[in-house]
């Protein structure tokens, strides 16, 4: 389970809090990891892109989630967000 909460402003990712039950390694590198979804446009396509670049750029491993999962629960939250 991924839980997601953010904060969005014109159009764009401004805060964004990423918690739940999956292991991330190295733990030390999840804080750079939310980051990099930070100011990344509130989009699927711009979403997967961040999320692959950082697994890619942090040397990421998760163990049972995959990237797609965290792309799906930022998705899921953006969605349910008022405006959406």
């Amino acid at each position: 389970m991924i839980r997601v909460t953010i904060e969005e402003e014109d159009n764009r990712i401004q805060r964004i809090s990423i918690t739940g039950d999956f292991f991330f390694y190295p733990e030390e590198a999840f804080p750079q990891f939310e980051q990099a979804l930070i100011g990344v446009k509130a989009d699927e396509e711009a979403i997967r892109e961040a999320v692959n670049l950082a697994y890619e750029k942090l040397g990421v491993v998760s163990v049972g989630v995959e990237s797609k999962d965290f792309v799906a629960a930022v998705m899921q939250t953006l969605r349910g967000r008022p405006d959406a």
